[in-house]
Order: structure tokens, then C-alpha cells, then sequence
């Protein structure tokens, strides 16, 4: 229980002050990247927590769960948002010429795909040290995960302030 608490807390935190910077992630006199540590670290005990990991398979799973996030990082550009610079320079989406709407669509697949294939690999690799019952339980967390730090934010920008827990 008290371990939601602080999970639920980091996440308020993270949210509302974001809501209240003009500089997100950063507060006066905090160090940069703070707020991204805190979202980490609430994400890791939202994994170890929906897992139900034991110490054992928490020791294994944590090392490869985070050689993962790192590859899943060096993919993890955003081909449309690179080509919206493009985009905006041509002067819209309807300006640009069927070949390079085509060729930010291959981009776009193309990132896609190598984040797939970074995917696969490693649940191979979380099959080695996990039940497959709980591999699966990953990719409902992450979600879960997600979902939730995304509606805390949101209530947090419209100044409801946190969604209540259920």
C-alpha cells in the first residue's frame, strides 16, 4: 500500500509540476532530468508491483528490461517529427510532392519496424529468465503505465489535479 502511495505521489509530482514550468522537468534549484528520474523510478516499481517479480527474477529481469529501454532509445526517433521540419518548410502536408510523403512514410516504417525487431529480441531474452505468463504481464503494465502517466498529465494541464485511483 505504501509503495502505491509513493508511486501514485512521484507521479502527482511529476505532473503537477509540469503543469506550473514553463521549463518542464525542471523546478528551481533542481537538478535537470529530475523529473524524468521520478517517472523512472515510478515506472520500475510499477513493473516489479504488476510482475509480481520475485527477488530472484527481478536481479535477472531488471538488466535486460533496461538494455532494452536503452536500445529502444537509439530508435526511438521520431521520423514524423523530423519530417514536420521538412513539412513546414514545403509549407504543409498537401505541398509536398508524392515522393517525399512517400519517402516519410517508408521513414516512418522503417522506425517502426527497428523498434519491433528491438521488441522481439528481447522477449526472447525475458522468456530465458521469466514465465511466459508474466512477459505477458509486461507488455500490460507498460501500457497500464503509460495510460496512467498520460491521464495524470492531462488532468494536471486542465487543473483537476490527479485522477482518483480505483
Amino acid at each position: 500500500m505504501i509503495k502505491n502511495l509513493i508511486i501514485a505521489l512521484a507521479i502527482i509530482g511529476t505532473a503537477a509540476s509540469a503543469q506550473t514550468r514553463p521549463n518542464p522537468g525542471q523546478r528551481p534549484g533542481a537538478r535537470p532530468g529530475q523529473a524524468k528520474e521520478r517517472i523512472e523510478s515510478a515506472k520500475i516499481g510499477f513493473i516489479t508491483r504488476e510482475l509480481q517479480l520475485t527477488p530472484d527474477e527481478a536481479k535477472a529481469f531488471w538488466p535486460i528490461y533496461n538494455a532494452m529501454e536503452d536500445e529502444l532509445k537509439k530508435a526511438n526517433r521520431d521520423p514524423l517529427r523530423e519530417g514536420l521540419k521538412t513539412v513546414r518548410g514545403e509549407g504543409g502536408i498537401d505541398n509536398l510532392s508524392d515522393a517525399q510523403a512517400r519517402e516519410l512514410l517508408a521513414e516512418i516504417d522503417k522506425v517502426g519496424a527497428e523498434r519491433e525487431a528491438v521488441r522481439r529480441t528481447y522477449q526472447k531474452e525475458f522468456l530465458k529468465v521469466l514465465p511466459p505468463q508474466k512477459v505477458l504481464k509486461l507488455h500490460v503494465a507498460e501500457r497500464k503505465f503509460k495510460q496512467e502517466v498520460m491521464e495524470r498529465l492531462r488532468d494536471a494541464r486542465k487543473g483537476e489535479g490527479p485522477a482518483p485511483r480505483t
